[in-house]
C-alpha cells in the first residue's frame, strides 16, 4: 500500500509542539486560532508570511508541512513542463537552450520534491 500524503501536516507538527491553535496564531501575529484551524484542515491556504512562520515555529521545511499540496502542484505543472520542453527541443541548439532543457528534465524526474 502506498502512502498518500496529507495536503498539509500543520496539525501533526503543531501537536508535536503541544501548542494550541490560539498560541500558534499569537506567534504568527494577528491571526486567530480559527485561521490556524482552517489552515490545518486545508480549507484555506495561508499567505507566504504565515507559511514561513509555521516553518519557523515547527522547525520544519515547507515541503514537510505541505507535502500533499506540493505533490498536487508538481503534478499540475508536469503537462506545462513537457510542452515547454518539446518547444525548446525544436529550437536551434545553444547553451541557454540546453540549460533550460536540463532544468525541465530535472523537473520531470522529480516526484513532487522541493529542489
Amino acid at each position: 500500500m502506498t502512502h498518500e500524503p496529507l495536503r498539509t501536516y500543520l496539525r501533526t507538527f503543531r501537536r508535536r509542539t503541544c501548542l494550541s491553535q490560539d498560541e500558534v496564531a499569537f506567534l504568527l501575529g494577528s491571526m486567530c486560532g480559527t485561521s490556524v484551524s482552517r489552515h490545518e484542515r486545508g480549507h484555506r491556504v495561508p499567505v507566504l508570511g504565515a507559511v514561513l512562520g509555521y516553518a519557523i515555529i515547527f522547525g520544519a521545511n515547507i515541503s514537510e508541512l505541505y507535502e500533499g499540496m506540493l505533490g498536487d502542484v508538481h503534478e499540475a505543472m508536469q503537462p506545462r513542463v513537457r510542452g515547454l520542453l518539446r518547444s525548446l527541443e525544436r529550437q536551434a541548439k545553444s547553451g541557454v537552450r540546453d540549460r533550460k532543457i536540463a532544468v525541465l528534465k530535472k523537473l520531470l524526474s522529480q516526484k513532487g520534491k522541493a529542489i
